[in-house]
């Protein structure tokens, strides 16, 4: 018998799959190649689906798989690939994604700020930017920009933030326009988010040209899905458990991530347990199946900080990095390191000690992963918004940050109002109420810019 402790977990949990995890994704093929023909007719690609319907998976494992194997033979075989989020500002993240592409000679330090002001140039900096590499004739470049919802935030958050939402747009659909650089643009999107791309003149004509809106996957795809990795990883499932897997999948969203981290989990816990030759329903169980296994799991971490200090310190960072709309949409909020010490009034090594937990593999809950060092100005993020909706604690986080922001909202209108003369000052009961909130969630300045200061 294989011992069980020595093979790897094929599943990746939350986090998306990467191109090099082509032989653990399954289920998608069909998927994959659509995608692949969108791609031959098009030069800007809009995938759209449901939150965990996969997206990041099939752009960054599937599709890129399949390019760099030589699949899409009109353009060749030679493909560079930078992929970004735009969290955090989309010119300074598309300008460390092409760095961390790895396309150019120079130092890294000059390079990123030469690449952030050409960029900025004009609409054809990205285009600029690429030529700037000196690519070898023949070489392709493909820009994914992934979860590209979050650009909306910053047409929305201000003036100067709002015109880098737009000149942005402008200047990755320019580049995909033009003929005289092989660039391709993909973009990955909510469904939910398709009526917020009419605010930018092109966008939506784009979309509608080169969109492939993912479709939901079929039983018989989903028991892919769930017996290759198995296999290829040495393991051996029972028709039981595989069974009860395809029932408990439903009609809900975040069906592929909650799954994919279940199975995760039941991988971990059959590992563990003595003589078992199978996969099987008391793995499963012992995880809290796919309804619960997120949020147990969840919890576990949380509840290895013994000290409130901590304990502290992970809710004040959880609530920063999620938010809910004004639609009541789960929202990425994704911060520097630095800002959410600023925000927590802790060191970074005090909010590190809490995040490290959080992305460990087979966690995975935290990006980016461990394989990436903490600096102050890395990005930090959850890996998917499943997480905002399975996990019961941070529920009530998003909800709770939702009804603080509105106190501190409230307290600035009136306090704008009364320097006008058009407002009296706080009495009880409203100033008893400002003032336990003040107490309870200790705002400060670097929490109050999330709100526009």
């Amino acid at each position: 018998m294989t011992d069980k402790k020595s093979l790897e977990n094929p599943f990746p949990g939350l986090r998306p799959f990467q191109s090099d995890e082509e032989h653990l994704f399954f289920g998608r093929e069909n998927q994959t190649l659509e995608l692949l023909q969108i791609l031959r007719d098009n030069r800007f690609v809009g995938v759209i689906g449901t939150s965990g319907s996969g997206k990041s998976s099939l752009v960054r494992c599937g599709l890129l798989s399949e390019l760099y194997g030589g699949a899409f033979l009109d353009a060749g075989t030679d493909w560079e690939v930078a992929v970004m989020n735009p969290g955090g500002g989309p010119f300074n993240q598309l300008s460390k994604a092409l760095v961390n592409a790895d396309i150019y000679d120079a130092e890294e330090d000059d390079i990123h700020l030469k690449l952030n002001a050409t960029l900025r140039r004009s609409r054809l900096g990205l285009v600029e930017a690429i030529r700037q590499a000196n690519l070898p004739e023949g070489t392709n470049f493909l820009l994914v920009v992934d979860q590209f919802e979050e650009i909306f935030r910053y047409s929305e958050t201000g003036e100067e933030e709002g015109e880098a939402a737009d000149d942005f747009i402008a200047m990755i659909l320019e580049a995909a326009k033009q003929t005289n650089v092989p660039v391709y643009v993909i973009i990955t999107m909510r469904s939910d988010y398709i009526g917020d791309c009419s605010k930018f003149e092109g966008l939506p004509e784009e979309i509608n040209d080169g969109e492939y809106l993912i479709p939901r996957l079929t039983r018989e795809e989903y028991k892919s899905v769930i017996e290759g990795p198995i296999k290829v990883g040495g393991g051996k499932l029972a028709p039981r458990l595989l069974q009860r897997l395809l029932n408990d999948i439903g009609t809900e969203a975040d069906q592929l991530p909650c799954l994919q981290h279940a199975l995760m989990r039941t991988w971990d816990a059959w590992a563990d347990r003595e003589g078992a030759e199978e996969l099987d329903l008391e793995d499963y169980r012992a995880i809290g199946g796919m309804g619960k296994a997120l949020s147990i799991h969840a919890d576990e971490i949380f509840g290895t900080f013994k000290k409130e200090s901590t304990k502290d310190t992970a809710t004040k960072m959880f609530r920063a990095i999620t938010e809910k709309g004004d639609d009541n949409r789960g929202i990425r909020r994704p911060l520097r390191l630095q800002q959410l010490a600023d925000i927590t009034n802790k060191s970074i090594d005090e909010v590190k000690r809490v995040i490290e937990p959080y992305r460990q593999p087979g966690v995975t809950f935290i990006m980016p992963p461990t394989s990436r060092e903490l600096e102050p100005n890395t990005v930090i993020d959850i890996s998917h918004e499943s997480l905002m909706r399975v996990w019961q604690r941070l529920r009530n986080w998003v909800e709770e940050e939702a009804q603080s922001a509105r106190v501190y909202r409230r307290l600035v209108d009136t306090s704008s109002l009364w320097k006008k003369g058009e407002a009296g000052l706080y009495h009880d009961p409203d100033l008893q109420i400002a003032q336990s909130w003040r107490d309870q969630y200790e705002p400060n300045n670097s929490w109050a810019d999330l709100y526009g200061g």
